[in-house]
């Protein structure tokens, strides 16, 4: 790197790092309760400045993360609606493994979207300012574009969320190497529990995919199902601290929510198990060297207001539909008669948000679910 080179890295450091702390204390004095975003961030600062090459990640999604807000400042005045943070995208329906109480069993798996047409997605949302791209399904990687459309739309900070069956040392490493993805792979505790949900053997390829990405030098994370047959496991020093030493610099806690063909009504947290997880979560957070997200908590936050439908983010399923949420499978426009503008602009997500009802959770994790009904009813009107 020559003298000038290593100058313009130290100013890009010196803004970034100064943009990153001035949002640090505008919240501390403002006492705002933290948002998922914020732990995302939160996760990309304590992962790059342990390493070089971390640090050089934080640096390059941190300029684009803040070229992006710009953009979507300039572009929210032409648009009659949100331009979400967040966009979720499913790829694809199909997936390798048959795991209990999975939301996305009973979507159609064909009629997918292009590779053409999810690239000239992801454009679009580049251009609209859009932060990040959480990549979900189905099993994002049975697609072999999947990997090269992040390579490639380097303005997005892209999530995938994976089970691990298809992470190799080479996609480990593009992974890697890429600067733009936070990879989050799917677990549901130790063996016991990862296996007897998803299949035998699930938990063993859940933890080489895991030393594959630490190997590799990636920023990666897990996921995990919080349900009341694993909660007490996934609330414990010895599950999170295994997640440390696999590499974790992130864990994301999702509470069953009982959509799907075949919902386990027997998974769902009473009040005190929700509580209680609450509590080691919050404890965690002090204790360990991990950013730990929780859903729904961290979303709904003190308002208990959900922020889908459009208001932070929504979801694309891979034949285009334009829906609230991952969890609700109802849509009735599509991106592909209209682009992400028209996903911006829905009337459907319009009339969700107008009816603040439907945004306030009560017994379940998933606000949305819990009006299912009402929500299929609004889309027969429009």
């Amino acid at each position: 790197m020559s003298t000038v080179q290593k100058g313009v890295a130290i100013i890009r450091f010196c803004f970034i790092l100064k943009h990153f702390l001035r949002e640090e204390m505008k919240i501390n004095k403002k006492s705002k309760q933290k948002t998922i975003g914020d732990f995302m961030r939160f996760a990309m600062w304590t992962w790059g400045r342990s390493n070089i090459s971390g640090m050089r990640f934080f640096l390059r999604v941190g300029l684009r993360l803040l070229l992006a807000k710009k953009r979507k400042a300039k572009n929210q005045k032409n648009i009659k609606g949100f331009i979400p943070a967040v966009i979720a995208i499913s790829p694809t329906m199909r997936c390798n493994y048959n795991c209990r109480g999975c939301y996305s069993r009973s979507r159609i798996s064909n009629n997918e979207l292009l590779t053409s047409e999810l690239d000239f997605l992801y454009s679009e949302a580049e251009e609209l300012g859009v932060l990040s791209i959480v990549v979900t399904g189905g099993e994002p990687y049975l697609r072999s574009d999947t990997i090269e459309l992040m390579e490639k739309h380097k303005r997005l900070l892209f999530i995938p969320i994976t089970n691990g069956s298809k992470i190799t040392g080479e996609l480990a490493n593009r992974i890697a190497k890429s600067g733009n993805i936070i990879q989050l792979v799917s677990i549901e505790g130790f063996e016991e529990h990862t296996d007897n949900r998803r299949k035998k053997g699930s938990y063993k390829t859940a933890s080489i995919a895991m030393e594959l990405l630490r190997n590799a030098g990636a920023c990666f994370g897990f996921a995990a199902t919080n349900t009341s047959e694993n909660s007490k496991f996934l609330g414990s020093d010895i599950f999170i601290d295994r997640m440390i030493e696999l590499g974790c610099t992130l864990g994301y806690f999702t509470e069953y929510v009982p959509c799907g063909p075949h919902p386990q009504k027997k998974w769902l947290l009473s009040e005190e198990e929700r509580n209680f997880f609450r509590e080691k979560v919050l404890d965690f957070r002090k204790r360990k060297p991990i950013v730990l997200i929780q859903f729904p908590q961290d979303e709904y936050g003190e308002e208990n207001r959900c922020t889908a439908a459009g208001i932070a983010s929504l979801h694309i399923n891979s034949e285009g539909g334009i829906e609230p949420c991952p969890f609700i499978d109802i849509s009735v426009e599509n991106i592909r008669t209209g682009g992400l503008k028209a996903a911006c602009e829905s009337p459907f997500l319009k009339a969700i948000r107008e009816r603040g009802n439907l945004l306030q959770r009560d017994k379940l994790a998933c606000s949305l679910f819990e009006h299912y009904s009402e929500l299929e009813e609004l889309a027969r009107k429009m």
